[in-house]
C-alpha cells in the first residue's frame, strides 16, 4: 500500500486486513464503480421515511451476512477476498470486495462495500465492467438465486418487491427507491462495540439510516442495493 494514501480508506482497508487476513489492499484513483452509492455523485432529490421502529433486519441481510462490518465475515461465508479495493478518501472514501459466479461467466455478482459511515451490498446482473472488477472472486454461491433474507432477488418484478417493502418514495421507469431513518438511543451491544471511542457518547441517541435501490431492465431487476449506517 503507497503510505502517501493513508486516509479514510487506506485505515478502513487496514483495519479490515487485521480482521480477515488478508495481505494486501490496491488502490484505484477513479469512480469507475458505477454501482457504488458511496463514491462522490451529484446530489438528486433524494427521499426520507423516519419511523417509530426499526425497518426489519431481513432486508438487509443478505448471504447470512448483516450489514456493518460485511467485509470481515465475508472470507468466512462467502469466499475468501484476494485483494480489498479502496477509493476516495474523507467522506467518500469507501472498501469493496466482490464476488461473482462460477457459471453465466461470471454475469452474477455480490459486492460488499464499508464507508466511512455506512456499508453496502449489491447484488448485480451483468451490467458494464469497471476497474477492479477483475478482482472478483469466483464462488459456487453466487448465483442468480441469491436473496436478502426478506426475498429481494435479480430477476424480480416492481411488483413483486413492493409486496415485500411497500410503496416506494422514489419511482421511475427504471428504478425504485426506499429510504429509512430511525432515531435510537444506543443498545447494550452498541454500547459494547463503541466502548472507549472518544466520540461515543451513551446517552445521545443514534441516527440510523438504511437505502435499498433497485433498478430494473425490461422489467426485471438487474441491481439491487442495500445500505446501512448510522451517525451520532
Amino acid at each position: 500500500m503507497n503510505p502517501k494514501h493513508f486516509g479514510v480508506p487506506a485505515v478502513l482497508a487496514l483495519t479490515i486486513i487485521a480482521w480477515t487476513g488478508l495481505s494486501s489492499a490496491q488502490w484505484i484513483a477513479d469512480d469507475s464503480d458505477w454501482w457504488s452509492l458511496l463514491r462522490p455523485i451529484e446530489e438528486e432529490g433524494g427521499c426520507s421515511t423516519p419511523s417509530k421502529e426499526k425497518p426489519t433486519e431481513n432486508n438487509f441481510v443478505i448471504a447470512d451476512l448483516r450489514q456493518g462490518h460485511p467485509i470481515r465475515e465475508a472470507g468466512e461465508k462467502v469466499a475468501r477476498p484476494s485483494v480489498i479495493i479502496e477509493r476516495g478518501d474523507a467522506s467518500t472514501g469507501r472498501s469493496q470486495i466482490c464476488f461473482r459466479s462460477v457459471s453465466e461467466r461470471g454475469r452474477f455478482k455480490l459486492i460488499f462495500e464499508e464507508g466511512e459511515v455506512a456499508s453496502a451490498a449489491y447484488l448485480i446482473d451483468g451490467g458494464p465492467s469497471w476497474r477492479g472488477a477483475d478482482k472478483c472472486v469466483v464462488s459456487p454461491k453466487i448465483s442468480g438465486n441469491l436473496a436478502t433474507q426478506s426475498g429481494l432477488h435479480l430477476g424480480m418484478t416492481a411488483a413483486q418487491a413492493e409486496r415485500i417493502l411497500g410503496k416506494p418514495c422514489i419511482e421511475s421507469n427504471d428504478g425504485i427507491e426506499y429510504a429509512f431513518d430511525f432515531s435510537h438511543l444506543p443498545t447494550s451491544d452498541e454500547r459494547q462495540r463503541l466502548k472507549g471511542h472518544g466520540d461515543f457518547y451513551p446517552d445521545e441517541p443514534f441516527d440510523w439510516f438504511g437505502t435499498i435501490q433497485i433498478k430494473f431492465h425490461r422489467a426485471k431487476a438487474y441491481y439491487i442495493v442495500i445500505l446501512t449506517g448510522d451517525t451520532q
